[in-house]
């Protein structure tokens, strides 16, 4: 990154000089004016965010790299937990997007650092690892929604596995024995994490898992990610054995699946109990009767990245894991007699 002496070079004149130029001092000649931001656009150097620092003003700017973050409704909730911190703490957020390419990522931290942002942090719309490349200097650093493998910097993520465990118990606490799971595209950490805390809370209750009730309802490659989901449904009322409750890898799928059974005669929850994953209210609250699931903290992820981002906490970096905390609606009964016989 260009510094100040850097424009003093290659402008030909003193630090002093440049300096006077940034506080809009008027007595500089305008030749030497011109030749001083000449330098500065030929080494893309930020005069209003120096001129600030030179001044030992901070900036009060804060940058969010985002990965389609503001173009998924369901996450975006991340960049209001940010800003509200922004809020709280008189700070102005800058967001940029990378669309998922590395390259204007970089471009990004490099501008945003050009802009001497006060902190940045990289946010993700699904839980995901992901890989940083060492071009930060020192500015603040947290993840949202993220987390690299050697957690150099405060990654807040939420419990995936605890959801996993808690989405279980809504339904084996209801008397539900023969559980099936619809779970997320392969290779998702989340998927996994889900599935954890799944056959854990199984385990805990002395209940079987059934292998063939472990089904992806989501797949990758496809125009409609849940293109299989009606094939999935299907599957798991195929044999003498039907499962009385479903649960959902998100709550999109957990709508798609009670209109699936609807159309097969099999009414939610008096005959199949669903749960979602996420608590998007768009759905969740749209359905009636309502959908039980398990929230996705978004909001807090980014409260709580922001927050140690702009006051870095004195233990140093680290994992922060929120809670993913049930919400009980209207589509989780007891299972109906029978106990998944036909």
């Amino acid at each position: 990154m260009a510094t100040i002496h850097d424009v003093a070079e290659k402008a030909g004149v003193s630090i002093k000089t440049v300096s006077r130029v940034l506080n809009g001092a008027t007595e500089v000649s305008e030749k030497t004016r011109v030749r001083i931001e000449q330098a500065m656009r030929a080494l893309d150097f930020a005069p209003s965010a120096a001129a600030r620092m030179l001044r030992g003003k901070p900036t009060g700017l804060v940058a969010v790299i985002a990965e389609q973050l503001t173009t998924t409704p369901d996450s975006t909730e991340i960049i209001k937990g940010i800003q509200l911190v922004c809020e709280e703490l008189g700070k102005v957020l800058l967001i940029g997007e990378t669309g998922g390419h590395a390259a204007v990522a970089d471009r990004l931290v490099a501008d945003m650092r050009e802009r001497r942002v006060e902190a940045i942090l990289f946010a993700t719309p699904f839980h995901r690892q992901v890989t940083l490349e060492p071009m930060l200097g020192n500015t603040p650093v947290a993840l949202a929604n993220c987390f690299e493998a050697q957690a150099r910097y405060t990654q807040v993520v939420p419990d995936d596995e605890g959801g996993g465990h808690a989405a279980a118990r809504i339904v084996l606490d209801a008397g539900h024995r023969h559980i099936a799971f619809l779970q997320l595209i392969p290779g998702m950490v989340a998927t996994t994490l889900r599935l954890h805390g799944f056959e854990r809370a199984l385990r805990e209750r002395g209940v079987a898992v059934n292998p063939a009730w472990l089904l992806h309802g989501a797949v990758a490659g496809e125009a409609d990610e849940f293109a299989h989901l009606e094939e999935a449904v299907d599957r798991l009322f195929a044999g003498p054995e039907r499962p009385t409750a479903i649960l959902c890898g998100n709550d999109k799928m957990a709508m798609r699946v009670i209109f699936i059974l609807q159309r097969r005669g099999m009414r939610v929850p008096a005959d199949v109990s669903v749960v979602g994953y996420d608590d998007f209210r768009l759905i969740s609250e749209a359905l009636d009767p309502g959908l039980t699931t398990v929230a996705l903290p978004y909001r807090e992820i980014g409260e709580l990245s922001g927050r140690h981002a702009l006051a870095p906490a004195e233990e140093g970096a680290g994992t922060i894991r929120v809670p993913c905390v049930p919400v009980l609606r209207g589509t989780v009964a007891a299972p109906p007699a029978g106990r998944g016989k036909r």
